[in-house]
């Protein structure tokens, strides 16, 4: 007996309805469905809860941390030489993952970032 698996190209009613209310806010160009099924999963169903919780995109956990760190002006008072020699990839593992999480987006290296509290 042969089996057949057939995949359908049909987006679910919950997708689609995420993907064109997100669409509709100009925040982001048009993703995978994975990524908006991956909203879903973390909770992220609705436009105004990707408005809250959307922080942007980025290549890393580390370029991510380093420019929250920087926007804060958290940094403008130490000297480079410390500066430096900060592990932003430690950072994102360490402290912000637990607080934020990334999904990928279109193409290797576009990470989108998003707060857990929306």
């Amino acid at each position: 007996m042969i089996m057949t698996v057939t995949y359908s190209d049909v987006m679910s009613p919950e997708l689609e309805q995420l993907r064109d209310a997100i669409g509709s806010t100009g925040m982001i160009d048009t993703m995978p469905d994975e990524f908006y099924q991956d909203l879903i999963d973390y909770g992220i169903e609705t436009s105004e809860q990707f408005e809250d919780a959307y922080q942007g995109s980025y290549s890393s956990g580390a370029e991510f941390c380093e420019t929250m760190v920087n926007d804060c002006g958290d940094l403008e008072q130490i000297p480079n030489f410390i500066t430096n020699h900060i592990n932003w990839d430690d950072m994102w593992e360490c402290e912000l993952r637990h607080d934020y999480f990334m999904i990928d987006g279109k193409r290797p290296g576009d990470k989108r970032f998003f707060s857990k509290y929306f």
